[in-house]
């Protein structure tokens, strides 16, 4: 269990001097060797305590600036985690990991060997690799054992005496290896030379090219026709090696109907915003924006001018984007404008693809980062400015410890360094619309669509009044399987928005009621039809479809709900020679799944995109002209009191995908429940009034944002053990609420998913006015901490909630 204590340790005498704030430390803990991170220097201890020493070095100068230390300090405290937590999470995780890079001795290494000049641990590590000709991380520790010195790995590296490369090993996202020749270093004399090639025009041919440096296989055939077994020869002979360096691939996003390298030309509402921005960035002071602008109005182009104007300045930008795999045309966007100056960075990349992206900004190679949560810890130095686009997205909020907020961290991180902070969004959050009423953010607005396109026409239907009067059970409504006709003829793109995968969402038998159930989870298993399996979408755990009841053996199995299984099956039936497409968790499992969506949808090879939340993501296809949301009441009809608002934000998004080019666009909305108030809103595009009236609500009913929370969810295999320590836990804090003011505890109550892969979850719900008073509450609770240690009981707080299931 993480501590969040700080542990303090002595510098031996070969260290002196050479630890910095920052840098990361390996230290006895225990029987263990962990590692640590160097978060200040003292010469004041008491004298009675024996401290332990740090047993290595393994960087030359800080991974960690002092910027981020304090960020990060904060983090732990705001988010209730230890300060080692915090700085992890600032730091890609391959950097951590056992190195894949392999070292060998350069000339200066050889020259400062035979020298003797150096010290005992380089000298037996360079010894070591002498030896082995070339050594991995992984084979010095092992052979050298408590010889092996992470500090000399790091010093003789980084002062030209090794050289590394990387072992090959696949790659999963964005990189490719490619294999190359170079001459060894060590060659024979001239005459033996003369001997080896004498016999073999060929060898001696490609023996010359590499001479001149090293080339890729690839291009050293196109120079010299049947090189490979020629290069198999030279490597026999001890003349050549090959070996594997890493690229970058080219993007696959395909960019030939997209702006390249100008600005586009700025509306005069756009110019309007833009001048406001281009004030606050020239004073370089901090202050928060919110840009609440409607669907197509243009706000990446506002960042894109943004970040121009700070780089102008020298400095740097972060431009926050949830889920990135999710866009590639922002991605794009941004490499079409500024080129080799932007890293990537993103959980689609493996471990080592992340740190080689954050090497580059931490070298100063690169001066934008564009990223999903992780990229509001960009190591920049000079930061200009800290974009958040889609502000609103649940996906800022991250689900594991560290739980912090990606964009009130990213308030934080301004604040501290002078820069402005951009939040922008079609559908604000009502956090941020209060933080505007609160004169805490600057409210700006854009409120049309770029080239006087209008905002799409948007309709309801009643799909009671479909099975009632019409008669109609399908999925798919009569005006809506009108709508689409309509579109097909005239070669426009539709897309059907339904939040659920699958086939059917449960099954069950008709004589007993028996619905099957995930073995691990208390969720109903969903029917895939194309696996012909059952599925938990909770804890992946899968089951055949059974053939009969296991409760009553009756023969009869029936299936309710549906899902984009079940929809792109009865879009096909209805619209045969439609190209019809599904994106969804099921179908985006590789790397180009979007690209080549996006690929399919500029080329006009999909008709009719059917999709879950991530079609509402950003994507721009300007001939999509009719958008159907089949089923709407999902969203409202979650037991979370954020649930109308997420709904609202979720219709909107989707709803803005439709017309953003020359033709109008019309949106189709299937409820059963047409009365609701949020659907008014949809309807007429009115988000500033779906604010006004939720706000009501939620001050009326004493939630956020008018009251902040913590919330305790505790987590056991042992159902017994599990109610004991929420009781516990609940005891303690009832006595410490009691003595506060304006302070609530909720609960405990059984969570609406009360057992995910075999754990039970109870939760308990801490309100109040003020989140110091909170923390302070907090704090005093021993039961937290003595609890977590008991019983195999965890114990997660969560500073500011988003999911309550």
């Amino acid at each position: 269990m993480p501590l969040k204590e700080v542990f303090t340790y002595k510098i031996p005498a070969e260290y002196l001097g050479k630890v910095q704030v920052g840098m990361r430390v390996f230290v006895p803990f225990g029987r263990r060797r962990i590692t640590g991170y160097v978060v200040n220097l003292t010469s004041k201890w008491d004298k009675d305590i024996q401290l332990k020493s740090i047993s290595d070095l393994p960087d030359t100068k800080p991974i960690v600036d002092e910027g981020i230390l304090a960020l990060t300090k904060w983090l732990a405290s705001y988010y209730q985690c230890s300060w080692g937590e915090a700085i992890r999470a600032a730091l890609p995780a391959g950097i951590d990991d056992e190195s894949r890079e392999e070292f060998a001795l350069t000339e200066a290494g050889a020259e400062a060997l035979s020298k003797g000049s150096l010290s005992k641990s380089a000298t037996i590590l360079l010894h070591f690799i002498k030896e082995k000709n070339k050594a991995t991380l992984k084979q010095c520790q092992k052979g050298m054992g408590k010889k092996f010195s992470a500090y000399s790995l790091a010093h003789l590296k980084q002062e030209g005496m090794l050289i590394s490369s990387e072992t090959i090993h696949k790659s999963k996202v964005g990189y490719q290896f490619i294999k190359a020749a170079r001459l060894v270093q060590a060659l024979p004399k001239p005459e033996q030379l003369e001997k080896l090639l004498k016999r073999s025009p060929k060898q001696k041919q490609v023996y010359e090219q590499l001479a001149k440096g090293e080339v890729n296989t690839t291009d050293l055939e196109k120079q010299v026709s049947g090189s490979a077994a020629a290069l198999k020869s030279l490597k026999e002979k001890g003349l050549i090696e090959i070996f594997t360096r890493k690229s970058e691939r080219a993007s696959q996003v395909d960019v030939s109907n997209q702006p390249i390298g100008p600005s586009l030309k700025f509306t005069p509402e756009q110019k309007k915003v833009f001048s406001v921005l281009s004030e606050a960035i020239k004073k370089s002071k901090f202050q928060p924006f919110l840009l609440h602008g409607v669907t197509g109005s243009g706000k990446t182009e506002i960042y894109i001018r943004c970040i121009q104007q700070v780089l102008e300045q020298g400095k740097t930008a972060i431009m926050m984007v949830p889920e990135i795999s999710l866009t590639p045309q922002t991605v794009e966007r941004f490499r079409q404008r500024f080129g080799d100056r932007v890293a990537i960075l993103h959980s689609g990349l493996s471990q080592k693809e992340r740190f080689i992206e954050w090497k580059k900004i931490y070298d100063k190679q690169v001066s934008i980062a564009v990223g999903a949560r992780s990229a509001v810890f960009a190591p920049f130095n000079n930061l200009g400015i800290i974009v958040i686009d889609e502000e609103h997205d649940g996906s800022y909020k991250q689900d594991s410890t560290p739980r912090y907020h990606a964009r009130d961290t990213a308030v934080m991180r301004a604040r501290s360094l002078n820069a402005v902070v951009l939040l922008g969004s079609a559908t604000p959050s009502l956090e941020s619309i209060y933080n505007t009423q609160l004169d805490k953010y600057k409210y700006l607005t854009l409120e049309k669509r770029v080239g006087e396109r209008m905002l799409p026409m948007v309709s309801l239907v009643d799909m009671r009044k479909e099975r009632k009067e019409f008669k109609n059970f399908s999925l798919l409504s009569g005006q809506l399987i009108a709508a689409i006709r309509d579109r097909l003829s005239r070669k426009e793109q539709i897309f059907l928005f339904l939040n659920r995968r699958g086939t059917a969402r449960f099954v069950f038998c008709p004589d007993c009621g028996y619905v099957v159930e995930c073995n691990h989870c208390s969720v109903t298993m969903t029917f895939h039809g194309n696996e012909d399996r059952l599925l938990c979408h909770y804890c992946n755990f899968s089951a055949r479809m059974p053939s009969h009841c296991v409760e009553c053996q009756s023969e009869v199995i029936r299936f309710s709900g549906y899902g984009t299984q079940k929809l792109e099956e009865e879009t096909l039936k209805l619209f045969p020679k439609a190209k019809v497409s599904r994106l969804d968790r099921d179908t985006t499992q590789g790397k180009s799944a979007f690209a080549t969506m996006h690929r399919k949808m500029h080329s006009g090879e999909i008709d009719i995109l059917i999709g879950t939340q991530m079609i509402t993501k950003g994507h721009d296809f300007p001939n999509v002209t009719l958008v159907g949301v089949v089923a709407a009441d999902i969203a409202l009809n979650i037991p979370d009191f954020r649930s109308c608002e997420r709904a609202f934000q979720l219709m909107t998004q989707v709803a803005g995908r439709a017309g953003r080019g020359k033709v109008p666009g019309k949106v189709l909305i299937q409820t059963n429940n047409p009365e609701h108030y949020m659907f008014e809103y949809v309807m007429e595009h009115d988000v500033n009034a779906f604010h006004d009236k939720e706000l009501k609500f939620r001050k009326r009913l004493n939630y956020p944002p008018y009251t902040r929370m913590i919330a305790f969810e505790v987590v056991c295999e042992n159902e017994v053990h599990g109610q004991n320590a929420i009781g516990r836990l609940r005891q303690s804090l009832s006595r410490l609420v009691s003595r506060e003011k304006s302070v609530e505890l909720i609960g405990p109550s059984k969570a609406a998913l009360y057992r995910i892969q075999n754990k039970f979850r109870w939760h308990l719900i801490l309100r109040g006015g003020n989140m110091k008073q909170l923390q302070n509450i907090l704090l005093k609770c021993s039961q937290v901490n003595e609890t977590k240690a008991r019983e195999k009981v965890k114990i997660i707080v969560d500073v500011d909630p988003l999911n309550l299931l």
